[in-house]
């Protein structure tokens, strides 16, 4: 995961570590769970690493639906110790992705939420992927494809950090060639779409505290434009914003 994450963002995410799971409201993470044992096969004998697990918020989600051994590796400290707060059932450690601290076939499953866009060496990451996992294990990465990034009502107030966004997020061929070339013998894509809504209040608090990575290369003036355009939309409809779950959950399998 050479994450972008070794000084400057890595500063950024200790920074809102204990705020970060307000990042995360309305996010349907039984759901999440729920889908990654079924496309996984996950069973209680199973073990699963949680690659960038941030809060541990997913990591403790995909345990408990699954009801499995989890693992959670993230490289930022501050995140770790949010989430070594929400479960004492769950190994976490630090580390990063290109260098994972696992013997060779050790795992049944690898999953990660919303972690491939910070990751520099992706090709590197998936080969110890492949490495760590068993023969017949799998890679669980839930993403947003590049077609649903194109939805995302986020960019009608914040346009400016869209085109990051393209650049930053793997396409769908951007993840077969890393994982073919891993030795991966079939990779999938499984795309959902959940009516969801945020109040205008919430949406501001995200933007303004960059509560969500996407907010980091924007400017003042973005950011300015971008919040006063919510404020007006409260003001004229009184209404919360719907701003949908787009998710793609990538499945590559050895």
């Amino acid at each position: 995961m050479s994450y972008d994450y070794s000084k400057k963002s890595g500063k950024a995410f200790s920074k809102i570590a204990n705020e970060y799971d307000k990042g995360r409201r309305g996010e349907n993470v039984e759901l999440w769970g729920a889908e990654t044992k079924s496309l996984a096969g996950l069973t209680e004998e199973s073990r699963v690493l949680d690659l960038g697990c941030g809060t541990g918020l997913y990591t403790v989600g995909v345990g408990r639906e699954a009801e499995c051994q989890m693992l959670g590796m993230d490289p930022v400290p501050g995140m770790l110790g949010q989430a070594r707060e929400k479960s004492k059932d769950v190994h976490w450690f630090n580390g990063i992705g290109e260098w994972l601290p696992l013997r060779d076939g050790v795992l049944d499953s690898i999953f990660s939420s919303q972690v491939w866009h910070h990751i520099v060496d992706k090709q590197g990451t998936a080969c110890e992927c492949g490495r760590t996992l068993k023969e017949k294990g799998s890679v669980v990465i839930r993403t947003i494809g590049h077609a649903q990034l194109h939805e995302k009502v986020v960019f009608k107030y914040f346009p400016e950090i869209k085109p990051n966004q393209l650049n930053v997020y793997p396409s769908n061929e951007e993840f077969e060639e890393y994982f073919g070339n891993a030795g991966f013998g079939r990779v999938e894509f499984h795309e959902y779409s959940e009516e969801r809504y945020q109040s205008v209040e919430e949406f501001v608090e995200i933007a303004e505290k960059k509560l969500w990575s996407m907010f980091r290369p924007i400017t003042e003036e973005g950011l300015r434009q971008g919040v006063e355009d919510l404020w007006r939309y409260k003001k004229e409809t009184g209404r919360p914003v719907r701003n949908d779950e787009l998710i793609t959950l990538v499945v590559c399998r050895r």
